[in-house]
């Protein structure tokens, strides 16, 4: 990924992981993702849509996943995506 990309991202989410809202300053010593929304193994792409700054904690948390299974309910749901949910 290009340093374009990233800065534009970076910039978007304003320096925060766009899942947990964590400022990037926080962890200097503990670097920011990119990552994909939707994974690549799952047809995502690397469109700036589909990017997303995150912390080393959500990205590992969410990983490649899509959904889950809700364990109060047992239904079966989609992930937080970070700019269409709220």
């Amino acid at each position: 990924m290009d340093a374009a990309t990233r800065t534009i991202v970076r910039d978007r989410a304003e320096g925060r992981c766009e899942y947990c809202h964590l400022p990037e300053l926080a962890t200097p010593f503990i670097p920011f993702h990119i990552e994909h929304v939707i994974a690549q193994q799952h047809l995502g792409d690397d469109a700036l849509a589909n990017l997303a700054l995150a912390c080393d904690r959500c990205n590992a948390f969410k990983g490649q996943n899509l959904s889950s299974v809700d364990t109060v309910s047992n239904a079966h749901v989609q992930l937080f995506h970070p700019r269409l949910d709220v």
